[in-house]
């Protein structure tokens, strides 16, 4: 589709702009490979109209210069969508996030799973990403809990 929309626009078109959204799009998805393999023959293509079938006013220098321009711009592209790809789908593997509604006791704060078992919250979260958990006390539960035991035992210790 996109060879044949080029060939209705014509020669007087020197960048072929309907190029640009699909030599992305392949390299998002694809990888630099696809994508410089599909700007050359994009580019390539061009040049055939160019020769073959157009009847042009320029010369074929221009025709090769106008092919440099234009496979310089599509390589540019595809080094750019191909480094953000990667970089997203890095980003994607590295962050893993908990979304949605979340049943939780309100007594033991165990969740309710997938399979509508309760778990606990550390082996439910532990499953769901790649967060691990330490155990410890706030101040608050340590006094709650322990109340003046643990201020004696260190008065005891210094």
């Amino acid at each position: 589709m996109i060879l044949a929309a080029d060939y209705f626009a014509g020669p007087y078109i020197q960048f072929p702009v309907t190029y640009i959204i699909p030599v992305a799009l392949v390299s998002w998805h694809n990888g630099k490979f696809w994508g410089y393999s599909f700007a050359v023959t994009m580019s390539v293509m061009r040049v055939i109209y160019s020769v073959f079938i157009w009847n042009l006013p320029w010369s074929a220098a221009d025709t090769i210069i106008n092919l440099t321009v234009s496979f310089s711009v599509f390589a540019l592209l595809v080094t750019l969508f191909d480094k953000v790809a990667v970089q997203n789908r890095e980003l994607s593997n590295k962050v893993d996030v908990l979304t949605g509604l979340l049943p939780i006791c309100s007594n033991c704060k165990k969740i309710k799973n997938d399979t509508d078992n309760w778990e606990q919250v550390e082996s439910y979260i532990s499953k769901k990403s790649s967060a691990s958990f330490t155990h410890s006390l706030c101040p608050e539960c340590r006094k709650k809990l322990y109340g003046n035991e643990i201020e004696k035992l260190r008065k005891q210790n210094n």
